[in-house]
């Protein structure tokens, strides 16, 4: 994945400064993907309000949504966030650390 730009980068860390879009962050980082009626439900939210969020993390390419017949599927871009923490948190150190 190409590096990000700063303004990319900030716009990540943006979105995830939401207590919410945070919180589905979370539940997809524990699956592979997801639909909406099941991200909906473990973060206690609506559908229309995950739409909303959803939207955010999206277009800043931390997740993807994928339509399948009548439903949608999210999850999670790890590369996308990996690479927008590499500013602060490169793997070389990630790795030296563990």
């Amino acid at each position: 994945m190409p590096e990000m730009s700063l303004e990319d980068r900030a716009r990540v860390f943006s979105a995830l400064s939401d207590p919410t879009r945070l919180r589905l962050v979370e539940i997809l980082a524990s699956e592979e993907e997801l639909c909406g009626t099941q991200i909906a439900h473990r973060a206690g939210i609506s559908l229309a309000l995950l739409s909303h969020h959803w939207k955010i993390l999206s277009d800043t390419g931390v997740v993807k949504r994928e339509r399948r017949g009548q439903k949608q599927f999210c999850r999670l871009d790890r590369d996308a966030l990996e690479s927008a923490f590499a500013l602060v948190w490169p793997r070389s150190r990630i790795q030296t650390k563990l």
